[in-house]
């Protein structure tokens, strides 16, 4: 099982939101429904269930077949997943804020103890 992204950390972790999760991070590659199952660790009954609902609102279509594997992608010009695309998208950017904010305060912590050390190294007389 994937471990939960910040779309399904902010929106619930549902199977559903996993799903489109899945789909809106894979939006320009085409995917199995076993493969996704196998992913995301769900049952491919469920995910086929949760398919056909997306299906159903076009915001999921079938892309191709390879094999005898029926292949889907996200539907980018339905205006619902231009919505999903949104929301995602601003996930991404506050789960890319809240990493650069824990990166500058653990820099800030470290910070003080070299600040110190360069003050005591530039003030120092220089001998004639």
């Amino acid at each position: 099982m994937s471990e939960m992204g910040k779309f399904c950390e902010i929106y619930d972790n549902s199977i559903r939101n996993r799903v489109l999760e899945y789909v809106l991070e894979n939006q320009d590659i085409d995917f199995s429904v076993p493969d996704m199952a196998r992913e995301l660790g769900i049952s491919k009954p469920k995910a086929y269930e949760e398919i056909l609902e997306f299906s159903e609102k076009r915001v999921i279509i079938k892309s191709r077949i390879v094999g005898k594997t029926q292949l889907y992608m996200l539907d980018k010009n339905n205006r619902l997943s231009q919505i999903y695309l949104r929301n995602f998208n601003e996930c991404l950017r506050m789960a890319i804020e809240s990493a650069e904010n824990t990166y500058d305060y653990a820099v800030k912590i470290e910070q003080p103890a070299f600040a110190v050390h360069e003050k005591k190294t530039r003030y120092k007389k220089k001998k004639n």
